[in-house]
């Protein structure tokens, strides 16, 4: 992994971590920024994974979801435009979602 910023990913909504799709050790990299959020005790926080360079490894947009029929990950080529509107898709849904959930109640004195 080139550089990971961890400053702020606790009180982040949802971090977007970009990956390079055409990467061989992209599944590599995932791991030592996940192994990362485990240290910092962020490895509770939703996440969406972007794999990117998509039109370099072959790869078609896609949108893949997790057991909870949520978006984990999205697969799309910045360059080419491709799977853009998923990348929308899934930060529109986490924010209706986000909508939905009950407002924190302060701790009780």
């Amino acid at each position: 992994t080139r550089y990971i910023s961890v400053t702020g990913v606790q009180t982040c909504a949802l971090p977007i971590y970009v990956v390079d799709a055409a990467n061989p050790t992209r599944d590599a990299q995932i791991a030592a920024v996940n192994s990362v959020l485990a240290e910092i005790g962020a490895d509770h926080i939703p996440q969406l994974l972007v794999y990117n360079k998509i039109d370099l490894s072959g790869g078609t947009p896609r949108v893949e979801r997790d057991e909870y029929g949520k978006i984990s990950a999205v697969w799309i080529s910045a360059r080419q435009g491709f799977g853009l509107d998923q990348v929308r898709l899934a930060l529109e849904e986490h924010a209706a979602g986000m909508s939905h959930q009950p407002a924190a109640r302060p701790a009780a004195a």
